[in-house]
């Protein structure tokens, strides 16, 4: 009986440390999705404000003009 609960020890020691490993790997990813988003914040913010920018040069806002018979 000794030895079964050796070995369920064992295996159980085993899938904690696989647990753990993959706890770890998986906490990159999630830095460097977090670093990605980021990125991508920060690159859509400058392509937003160019787009309003060339929005303004090609389409400048609607004027208002006095009528021509005033």
């Amino acid at each position: 009986m000794s030895d079964d609960r050796e070995a369920r020890i064992e295996k159980l020691e085993i899938d904690l440390a696989h647990a753990n490993n993959t706890i770890d790997e998986l906490n990159i990813v999630v830095i460097e999705q977090g670093k990605q988003i980021e990125r991508m914040k920060h690159v859509l913010a400058n392509m937003t404000d160019q787009v309003e920018e060339l929005m303004d040069n090609v389409l400048p806002g609607h004027q208002i003009d006095k009528p021509p018979h005033y």
